[in-house]
């Protein structure tokens, strides 16, 4: 029945296109190393969690509060967004061309985290290849790769406003994930803290899945199913910086898609979809959390968005 209803949406997705002839889900680049990106519909989205699903998957109230109150968010026009998490070997390219720095990465220790001076986005601590998400970057980082991309390609690239995110890593769907309720179904979809993480890096403290997603650390990009909009890996991998400054709970949020910066703690700001090290109630699609701007710990990449005509 599930699947049904993901053919009947996807194919409802073809009857909208954009001023660039892409019909959503389409994808192009605009650069031979810019990240490749999917054309996303306008539409409409309700934003955050219930406290039935907060209380099924056992989210503290004070936590929970960062889901609520649930709202109605609509996008007036479509936009793009990254089909993948920004890479390695794109973050290279960025750079080399920019000479941009960026040594000392926070890891977990299993007690706490401590920055390891040597680690950074070219050794985060496990191996990668360049078709790894980059990881061990900071917001500020990220903005950098950003300003960079746009002066390169003279487009308008950004990082996604948190309510893109989210209508995004959704798809279409309410579930708790886009592929449904159910965070034992993780492995086929998702790169998770599971079984092989578990056993690689033994926290105490932390319940992996059950199950096993064949990673230990992170996957290449595009290593599990798209979702329905086309989109890979917006539930864990690396956690994604937004935007958006961080703000507690949605009271008086923007109903209109854009990133809300005008208020908040903007000396920290929002990241989403959890990670390879991430336990199943942070893997949600609904699921906030928020990290100074300079910080950069060794779970943590972005993706990048841009406008399309209208």
């Amino acid at each position: 029945m599930l699947r049904y209803a993901i053919t009947l949406f996807a194919g409802s997705l073809a009857l909208a296109g954009t001023a660039l002839g892409l019909e959503p889900g389409e994808t192009f680049r605009d650069c031979a190393d810019c990240p490749e990106m999917v054309a996303i519909r306008a539409g409409s989205f309700t934003m955050g969690s219930t406290a039935a699903v907060t209380k099924r998957e056992g989210i503290p109230d004070k936590r929970a509060a960062r889901e609520r109150p649930r709202h109605r968010v609509e996008f007036a026009r479509p936009f793009a967004i990254g089909k993948y998490e920004v890479t390695r070997g794109e973050y290279a390219a960025f750079v080399a061309a920019a000479d941009h720095a960026g040594a000392g990465c926070k890891y977990w220790t299993g007690d706490k985290f401590e920055i390891d001076k040597a680690r950074s986005w070219r050794n985060p601590g496990y191996k990668q290849t360049d078709g790894h998400p980059a990881t061990c970057i900071s917001w500020d980082d990220a903005k950098a790769y950003v300003a960079w991309l746009s002066d390169k390609t003279g487009k308008r690239y950004r990082l996604p406003s948190e309510a893109e995110w989210e209508y995004v890593a959704r798809a279409g769907a309410d579930y708790a994930r886009w592929w449904g309720d159910d965070a034992s179904d993780a492995c086929n979809f998702a790169n998770v803290y599971d079984m092989a993480g578990g056993r690689a890096r033994p926290f105490t403290a932390m319940t992996a899945h059950d199950c096993n997603d064949g990673h230990a650390a992170t996957s290449p990009v595009g290593s599990y199913s798209a979702n329905h909009f086309g989109v890979h890996d917006t539930a864990g991998n690396v956690w994604e910086w937004v935007e958006d400054c961080w703000h507690k709970t949605y009271a008086g949020a923007p109903s209109d898609g854009g990133a809300w910066t005008g208020s908040g703690r903007c000396g920290q700001r929002v990241l989403r979809g959890g990670s390879w090290i991430s336990i199943a109630r942070f893997v949600r699609s609904a699921n906030r959390s928020k990290i100074d701007t300079e910080l950069r710990i060794y779970r943590n990449g972005f993706r990048v968005a841009r406008p399309l005509p209208r």
